[in-house]
């Protein structure tokens, strides 16, 4: 066509975008970030800065205060030398790290340090895969705990690409999984969290792939560092029991992905009561498990009464809450919308029943809601395999996040 016909010479093929060059090389960057590999590269660089921030400012230097190892349950001149004790309050990942110098060893006290609960060795995973990464060696220990968990959110990350991609969205929604601001607190204190909700997306994705043994093997890891992942591995359970009851499915191979973590579970606890005279199982029922509702409600009302500038990590938590609420609230209204599995649609339910049934031992620590990362994971698989649009979530989920990470990169 020539100007003189009312339009502009074009060359055979090239559009103006082509011409242009922008949107075409900006589809080009959009399709080379589609992949597993940039959610997991994004997560791995995302974790490591904090790792490194943390570690220079809070830490001064010190990876061993990312145990948080103190009085009266870490013995000052007792402990290994490669753990320094803190001046403050102590957390979890003592215990962790003491269990990481020898996974064999299940007595109260050891190396210094005393259990304070005994459902802390049904949690042996990551202590174990600690131990194996350290090659033993007690003054590794403490670099191999971080170590397992920026690993253990890399593949979390690599995973939850596949999750989107298989969902029919971009790769990079599922940065959602691991944008979850209680990752944050595990990964600085070393906790079980990371391991855990990476062995059970694992699960999820290998059984959506129907490969049970592997999806078994999975949520066994996933068990043995959170007994919620329990949740995941028997709603599949119980929706695989239905389908036998109505003749849908017969008993097999299958069933290799849920009988296999019960199995595990149950056999790891026999083992603790055989050398320690304790069902884990059932200290932790007692101390995490509280009336319903009310231990929400009270450490609602009591985090709404000390909202001031000095209390930074109240402030936080109540933003933490109320953005997991949203994201939980939106994935049940949309449950039945969702293509997600049924097993999974059914462990969104169940854990967001179990949040209302929580002690107050695990409301009233302010600790990122780290405790709650099945019921947020669930929410946004389910969302996932909706049609909604998620950019608004995405947005705000930023905020407790960066408030998040911002404070635990600055105080221990």
């Amino acid at each position: 066509m020539s100007a003189g016909a009312g339009g502009p010479v074009q060359s055979p093929g090239v559009t103006p975008s082509d011409r242009g060059g922008r949107p075409r090389h900006r589809r080009q960057w959009a399709s080379r970030l589609d992949s597993p590999w940039a959610t997991g590269l994004v997560t791995l660089a995302g974790a490591s800065a904090f790792v490194l921030l943390r570690l220079a400012l809070a830490a001064k230097g010190r990876i061993s205060h990312f145990v948080l190892a103190a009085p009266p349950y870490s013995h000052a001149g007792r402990v290994p030398r490669a753990l320094e004790l803190i001046h403050g309050i102590g957390y979890d990942g003592q215990f962790y790290f003491r269990l990481a110098l020898d996974p064999a060893d299940l007595h109260h006290t050891a190396y210094g340090i005393t259990l304070d609960a005994p459902f802390r060795l049904e949690r042996i995973a990551y202590p174990a895969l600690s131990w194996l990464l350290a090659l033993g060696r007690p003054g590794a220990v403490v670099w191999s705990l971080v170590a397992v968990n920026v690993l253990s959110l890399t593949a979390l990350g690599a995973m939850a690409g596949v999750l989107a991609r298989r969902s029919g969205r971009h790769a990079l929604w599922g940065l959602l999984l691991v944008g979850f601001s209680g990752f944050v607190f595990s990964l600085g204190r070393d906790l079980t969290e990371p391991l855990a909700a990476a062995a059970m997306v694992g699960g999820l994705l290998a059984s959506r792939q129907r490969r049970p043994v592997l999806a078994g093997a999975a949520f066994t890891v996933g068990v043995l560092s959170r007994e919620t992942v329990l949740v995941a591995a028997g709603a599949l359970g119980v929706v695989r029991l239905v389908e036998m009851a109505r003749g849908r499915a017969r008993p097999g191979r299958a069933d290799a992905a849920w009988a296999l973590p019960l199995v595990a579970f149950a056999g790891w606890q026999l083992v603790c009561w055989a050398e320690t005279s304790t069902v884990p199982f059932a200290s932790n029922l007692r101390d995490n498990s509280g009336a319903l509702l009310r231990p929400l409600l009270h450490a609602l009302s009591s985090s709404l009464g000390q909202l001031s500038p000095h209390h930074a990590a109240v402030d936080i938590w109540l933003v933490e809450l109320a953005v997991l609420a949203l994201f939980v609230a939106a994935a049940l209204w949309s449950v039945r919308a969702s293509e997600a599995p049924p097993h999974e649609r059914l462990a969104l339910v169940l854990y967001a029943l179990g949040m209302c049934t929580y002690s107050a031992y695990v409301w009233g620590d302010h600790n990122d809601l780290r405790t709650l990362v099945e019921p947020y994971l669930f929410a946004v698989v389910v969302l996932l395999g909706t049609r909604r649009r998620l950019g608004v979530l995405a947005v705000v989920l930023l905020v407790p996040l960066a408030l998040g990470a911002g404070h635990r990169v600055l105080s221990l």
